[in-house]
C-alpha cells in the first residue's frame, strides 16, 4: 500500500516544518541573533523537494513491505 502524492507532500511539509523550527531554535542558542536563526532556518527549507523525491521513489519500492 503506497502513499498517495497529497499524503506525500502534507509529510513533506510537515516534517520541513518541524525542521524549520529546529534550526532557527538552534541557529538562535549558536548565533544569538535571530537573523543567524532565520538564515539557518531558510536553509532547512530546500531540501523540502529532496525528500518529497525520496518518498515518491521509495513508495515504488516493495522491500520491507508485508
Amino acid at each position: 500500500m503506497a502513499d498517495k502524492k497529497i499524503r506525500s507532500v502534507a509529510k513533506t511539509f510537515s516534517w520541513r516544518l518541524f525542521i524549520f523550527i529546529y534550526w532557527v531554535i538552534f541557529g538562535y542558542i549558536f548565533t544569538g541573533s535571530f537573523k543567524g536563526a532565520g538564515i539557518l532556518g531558510l536553509g532547512s527549507i530546500i531540501p523540502l523537494f529532496f525528500y518529497y523525491f525520496h518518498e515518491r521513489i521509495w513508495n515504488k519500492i516493495k522491500w520491507g513491505l508485508n
